[in-house]
């Protein structure tokens, strides 16, 4: 876990950091955290020192714990001039008691989602205006009909398609209302993974009204660039994308080859998590190569790009144990990717980090 190189690159990081780099093109660079950790104050600064300006968090706004610490951390954030786009969750979100109530009354359901989701907009909005509707919908347990690629609209006309268009057409309505009623400069964000783009047509058709387009994904190395791959459609995902004509904002990033021996991919050899291992390598180049092609690509609007995620949660099973760009939640272990993530953010990387990244070839575009 690259213990005695990067540690030593924290402990001297105050007395051999050199100045900023440039940051690549106009794009936000960003990270998942999730609730922000015990400790906003020490997160805050660690994001601030990277130039790592937004954040992806999770809302439970109607529980009056988790809304306290939530503003409390958003307050911290922004006094660092960080921002934060929120996802926004309800009774039939994955793993909540109506997920897969698909006799619901729909009028029913609507109503009850855009009621639950009003107040935790107001309660919000004066510390963040990006709101996310749900996360990874087109994952949803029997979302889509079966055999389909979930390219086509039609692909999602399901009982849990139609059930689940109800929840985020409430959402979107709460949050419009809210916008309409203070004047805030509120935005939607509807989100989609792989090469699910008929979700969003579906969403559209239905009524969900969105202003901006989230996407996942996780590319391995060995995969076509992103304004390129045809197995997503002509022109690659960047260019399906585009096609809705709204800003992009890639707020899942970060290399496929973590994923290498979980369960969805069993018979590759595990990622070792580990610097100098070879798929662990493998994985920090797939990260520079495809965030080069991002920054260098024109097919679409990428306002920003946020990795997943923050820190390693190793009580989580394989692979969502491994995502961090830190070991820890102390932020005392960085890994290379922290450090990608930085170099592409114009971020501040000591002399000793630069080698990290140089002797593996790894520099953003406008180099180091």
């Amino acid at each position: 876990m690259m213990k005695g190189t990067i540690a030593a690159i924290v402990a001297c990081a105050l007395a051999c950091t050199l100045p900023a780099v440039s940051a690549t093109n106009a794009i936000q660079w960003g990270v998942n955290i999730h609730s922000g950790g015990s400790d906003p104050e020490r997160l805050a600064g660690r994001l601030a020192e990277r130039n790592l300006t937004c954040v992806r968090m999770d809302l439970w706004g109607n529980d009056a714990r988790y809304l306290a610490r939530f503003r409390n951390a958003a307050a911290v954030l922004n006094a660092k001039g960080i921002t934060i786009e929120a996802v926004v969750y309800s009774k039939f979100s994955a793993g909540q008691p109506r997920h897969q109530d698909l006799n619901a009354d729909l009028a029913e359901v609507e109503k009850s989602v855009y009621e639950s989701t009003k107040p935790q907009i107001e309660k919000t909005m004066d510390v963040m205006h990006d709101y996310e509707l749900q996360n990874e919908i087109s994952l949803y347990k029997n979302i889509r009909i079966s055999g389909a690629t979930g390219q086509k609209a039609e692909d999602y006309d399901t009982p849990c398609g139609r059930l689940q268009a109800a929840v985020l057409r409430g959402m979107s309505k709460a949050i419009d209302d809210v916008r309409k009623a203070s004047g805030q400069r509120l935005r939607i964000i509807l989100g989609t993974t792989d090469r699910s783009f008929g979700l969003l047509s579906y969403m559209q058709q239905k009524g969900v009204l969105f202003d901006v387009v989230g996407y996942h994904i996780y590319p391995w190395e060995q995969h076509k660039p992103l304004d390129q791959d045809p197995w997503f459609g002509a022109g690659g995902p960047l260019t399906q994308l585009a096609q809705f004509k709204r800003p992009l904002r890639i707020n899942e990033f970060n290399a496929g080859e973590i994923c290498s021996g979980g369960p969805s991919y069993p018979t590759k050899s595990n990622y070792e998590n580990q610097s100098g291992k070879p798929i662990t390598e493998a994985g920090y180049r797939s990260v520079d190569k495809h965030l080069k092609e991002i920054v260098g690509q024109t097919a679409a609007n990428v306002e920003a790009v946020l990795f997943y995620e923050i820190w390693d949660e190793t009580r989580k099973a394989i692979p969502e144990n491994r995502f961090g760009l830190y070991y820890d939640e102390e932020m005392q272990r960085p890994k290379v990717s922290l450090l990608i993530a930085a170099s592409f953010a114009g971020g501040v990387l000591s002399s000793a980090e630069k080698d990290e990244l140089l002797k593996r070839g790894l520099t953003p575009p406008l180099g180091l």
